[in-house]
């Protein structure tokens, strides 16, 4: 007569999966207290990717050392920067406070403008609540104290993407230990699937920003609008934070078009539109080719729910962290686990 081992009990099993589950819970809620420590370590991860890519040619091209190239590459963009403010500081801190002069004048200009309109009263009504921008003054010791948090913050972020730029091995080979031996050199690969992606928007969102913002203070310059240099900077910055930005970044202009009168307005609305088209047919088809196009829905949903859940400062790494996303479960998920064979990476 055949005897059957009895089965073990399956608490074991239960107890590994709570273990687990909580755990996860854990993670999760840890990653949520240090949302803000992980977006500045990502941060430095895009600073790092950023003066690599600088550096490339001069190590390829130049057949210069690693480690020479990136310091050369780093004080070339220092130098740089600082030319810049040099040169244009002086020039671009007058025109911000002409702007800061007219901008008041254009705010009385609409305020007029609505109470003549058939729905302006409400409007109007809401915008007395901020006359005299007082609301703003009450948020002064927040907006200093949020400033400073924020230039520590750029800080620490650039001397921490200078250490990765400088010592990339060791930070790569330390992930990749925790993941098993097997798994290794897929991971490797989809590290450098992600290193490339973001090189590529990188590089393709700092000359997005130098077209609109060079295109739009010409244009403006040409309209005759005053702070034109200033305005164009503002619209080169404002490309950087994905969909907001380039809604928000041309309503100083249009202020400013506003107290010159409706043709004014007329023509700057026009050297808006043009820099954004311009930017939308010249720079995405030909300098982000390479990079798989997330569908705009994507990218706006991903705005709106970094926003949500990690406030402005979500909203400013949402595209880099979607292309991070979409890299890991195409090469993870969709062809790792569902076995789909998508071809070669873009």
């Amino acid at each position: 007569m055949e005897t059957t081992s009895p089965k073990p009990p399956p608490g074991g099993a239960i107890q590994q999966t709570v273990v687990l589950v909580a755990a996860i819970v854990a993670l999760a809620l840890l990653a949520v207290r240090l949302a803000d420590v992980i977006l500045m370590a990502f941060g430095a991860v895009l600073v790092a990717v950023l003066l690599n890519a600088l550096a490339e040619p001069l190590h390829v091209r130049l057949r210069l050392r690693r480690p020479l190239a990136l310091t050369l590459a780093v004080a070339v963009t220092i130098a740089c920067v600082v030319s810049a403010i040099w040169t244009f500081g002086r020039q671009a801190e007058a025109q911000f406070v002409a702007l800061n002069a007219v901008l008041p004048r254009a705010w009385g200009e609409l305020q007029s403008h609505l109470s003549t309109a058939p729905f302006g009263g409400a409007a109007l009504a809401k915008l007395e609540d901020w006359r005299g921008f007082g609301w703003l003054v009450s948020l002064g010791p927040k907006l200093a104290a949020d400033a400073a948090g924020g230039l520590v913050g750029t800080i620490i972020v650039l001397f921490a993407g200078l250490y990765l730029a400088y010592h990339p091995g060791s930070y790569v080979g330390g992930a990749l230990m925790l993941f098993p031996r097997p798994r290794r050199e897929r991971a490797r690969q989809v590290l450098d699937q992600i290193h490339r992606a973001l090189r590529q928007w990188l590089m393709g969102q700092l000359c997005s920003m130098a077209l609109v913002g060079v295109t739009t203070g010409v244009g403006l310059a040409i309209v005759g609008v005053p702070s034109a240099a200033a305005l164009g900077l503002i619209a080169g910055i404002g490309q950087f934070v994905p969909v907001i930005g380039p809604m928000v970044a041309p309503l100083p202009g249009l202020l400013v078009a506003l107290e010159a009168g409706p043709q004014t307005l007329l023509w700057v609305g026009l050297v808006y539109l043009v820099s954004a088209q311009l930017e939308a047919n010249l720079i995405t088809p030909l300098v982000l080719r390479q990079l798989a196009q997330l569908p705009m829905a994507v990218t706006l949903f991903a705005v709106l729910a970094m926003g949500v859940l990690l406030g402005p400062l979500g909203v400013l790494f949402a595209t880099p962290l979607a292309v991070v996303v979409y890299v890991f479960v195409r090469m993870v998920y969709v062809e790792g686990v569902l076995g789909e064979d998508l071809g070669p990476p873009a």
